[in-house]
Order: structure tokens, then sequence, then C-alpha cells
């Protein structure tokens, strides 16, 4: 059934027609991304209702195709992830060394934490070749907030290319990337308004087909746009979730990465959190836009500024289908991200609810680089 088909061309009961509808659900596409089930919950849809949907939405015969439970899994390994140039972030994904293909990891942290800084970093990476921890192929770079610097992203491709000239050194063969050539490898793309940036999405397939190397797809980020321009919550929700199926469609079609920044939002009543993730150095913070979204991300990771000027940062796993939650430390300076040499010890374990956090203080000397904005 075509994805973009209008959900009102469904034939469905007037009771049930006017559910979907009010819902916020605006093709059949998105209702097919969501299991029937969880259609049910939300739309308080009775047996006979939930039946109804599910035979219109998924004809007996079509669509369904059995495959061992071995398959994806080796697919998996044939893909490549994208390094973050910090081995202790990379740490976080368990075997895959990096940012894993084929899903979507959001990237959350307070203004100056280094998002923006890890988004351009990992553009550059992606384009770098397997045996570096890269993809071999360009990225797509979507900023929503105008955070993104050219000067500091030629900065990080220089430094990149100058790694890369010394690697090639001890082996006699010729740099295989320039400053130049890791910059003209990021298409980047800036939206103003909400309607920009679902056009943006939309459009992204076609752009995808015709660039199918394309390995690494940012977005800068999911929340700046709607968290200031709309006022009914229930439509935002239905609007960002929808945008979330189109990019896991495309990462798993594709075989790329998508990285996706997200702002930390408050809450007033703490009680009220639940067991909502809620930022451990300040328990009225969480990541924006709700469980919705959140549950549409693959993996989860929030950034810390340590605070005092100071490039080292810190990287929280929070929700993963592989590993613990878990802290490690690393380091924002003028060539990129990178590890310390001598970390400050980082409690590992963790639990559900943040307790017990220990980030520890440094007596090191350490470099203070304070020129660019890490947002």
């Amino acid at each position: 059934m075509a994805s973009s088909r209008p959900a009102v061309t469904l034939r469905l009961t007037n009771q049930l027609r006017e559910k979907v509808l009010r819902s916020g659900y605006t093709t059949v596409g998105d209702l097919c991304a969501i299991p029937i089930s969880n259609l049910a919950r939300e739309l308080k849809l009775t047996q006979e209702q939930a039946q109804d949907l599910l035979e219109q939405l998924h004809p007996k015969g079509l669509g369904v195709k059995a495959f061992t439970a071995d398959q994806p899994w080796e697919q998996e390994k044939k893909l490549a992830p994208i390094t973050t140039s910090s081995t202790e972030i990379n740490s976080l994904f368990g075997g895959a060394n990096g940012i894993p293909p084929g899903k979507i990891t959001e990237i959350c942290g307070l203004p100056g934490s280094g998002k923006t800084q890890l988004g351009m970093q990992l553009s550059i990476n992606a384009q770098l070749p397997r045996s570096m921890g890269g993809a071999g192929g360009p990225s797509i770079y979507i900023d929503t907030e105008g955070s993104f610097v050219a000067r500091r992203a030629s900065q990080l491709a220089d430094a990149c290319a100058t790694r890369l000239s010394d690697v090639s050194k001890g082996t006699g063969a010729k740099p295989p990337l320039t400053g130049v050539a890791l910059l003209r490898g990021i298409q980047y793309c800036r939206v103003h308004s909400p309607v920009e940036l679902i056009a943006m999405i939309r459009i992204l397939g076609s752009i995808l087909q015709e660039h199918p190397n394309t390995k690494l797809v940012v977005v800068d980020s999911i929340s700046f746009l709607f968290r200031s321009n709309f006022s009914d919550t229930r439509m935002r929700t239905k609007l960002v979730a929808s945008l979330g199926r189109q990019l896991a469609d495309y990462a798993r079609q594709y075989d790329l990465a998508v990285v996706v920044m997200n702002q930390m939002t408050t809450t007033i009543d703490t009680h009220a959190t639940g067991k909502r993730e809620i930022d451990p150095l300040d328990n009225n913070v969480h990541p924006a836009l709700g469980d919705t979204w959140g549950n549409l991300c693959t993996n989860r990771i929030r950034l810390y500024d340590r605070g005092g000027g100071y490039g080292q940062r810190y990287a929280r796993l929070f929700k993963s289908p592989t590993m613990q939650a878990q802290t490690v430390a690393f380091l924002i300076g003028p060539d990129g991200i990178s590890d310390i040499a001598d970390p400050e010890p980082v409690e590992q374990r963790r639990g559900d609810d943040g307790d017990d956090i220990d980030f520890g203080h440094s007596t090191q000397s350490m470099l203070i680089w304070d020129d660019f904005d890490f947002s």
C-alpha cells in the first residue's frame, strides 16, 4: 500500500475515520509505521475497530516476507560504523566502534555541551576509508539552528587531512583526502521553519537516490523549530514522530547512519516525571519532544560540559539495545574530538534513575580553548 496515500481514503466507518484524522495521522504510511496494538491504545479503539483498521493497513498476503533471524545480523556486519574520533565514545556502541548505520542515534545536551562539534566531526569522519574508521561516503548536514560554523568545519577538515597525510607517509601512498575535499563531501542545508524541515526530510529520499553513496545524515537539531513555532503539542508530537519514522526508513533503506541532535527541556514538578530520563546533574532537565520521539531512536547519548572553560566533556549513553548505561570522558580541542590522555575516573555503572553519578574533579593541566561556541 502506497505510504503517501491519504489516510482519509481508507474504507473505514465514520467513527473510526474521525478518530484517525483527529489523531494527526495524515497518510497511510504514518499509520503503517506504528504497531496496531499501539494505535489501538492511542486511539482508544474497540477490538472490532482495531481489526478493521489492521485489515485496511495490512491486507492479507501483501508485503509480508519471512526471513531467518541471522540475515539482518549478517547485513549489519557488512556495514561500516562511523568513528567519533574518540575511542571512549565509540565504546558506548559496543562492537560497532562508532555510530552504527541503519539506525537513528540521538545526541542531546544543554547549550555548549558539544552537540554541533560532534555533528561536524562525524560529517567529516564519514568520508574516511573504512580502515580509518569511516564509511567512505559523503554526508548531508541539515541545520535548523544556524550553529554550523564553516570556519570551524574547515579547521576540523584540515586537521583530519593532516592525520591522513601522516598515516600515508608511512606507506608511501598519496593522501586520500584533502581538507577542501572533505568540506566538499558535506552537503549543507539550512532550514528556517518547520515547513522547510518537513519538506527537506520528505525530499531526502530523492536526494539519496541520486547520491546512493551517502553514509550519514545529521539533523541539528530536530527540536529547535518545533519548540518555538508550535503551541499545539499534540500536533507537534505527531509531526516530529512522522519525521522520525521517515528518517528511520531512510536509515534502513540506504544503510546510512542518522544522527539527530536534540535540546533539553525543564520539568517544574520533578515527581511528575516518573521514569522519564532526567539529567543527573539537574533533575529538572530532560530531552525535549517526549517519549514518542525517544522511542524512535535506537541509541540516545547525552553530552555534558564540566564547566570552567576546559575542552573536557562527558558523554552518557542512556538508551541502547545492547549496552548498559554508562558515562565516558572526551575532549574537544582545536583539532576536534579526541580522547583525554589521562582521563579522570568516571563512574561506569548506571541505573535507569541516574543516581550516584560522580563525575570527579581533574587536577591535571588542560588546554583552555574558548575561541568557538561548543553548541
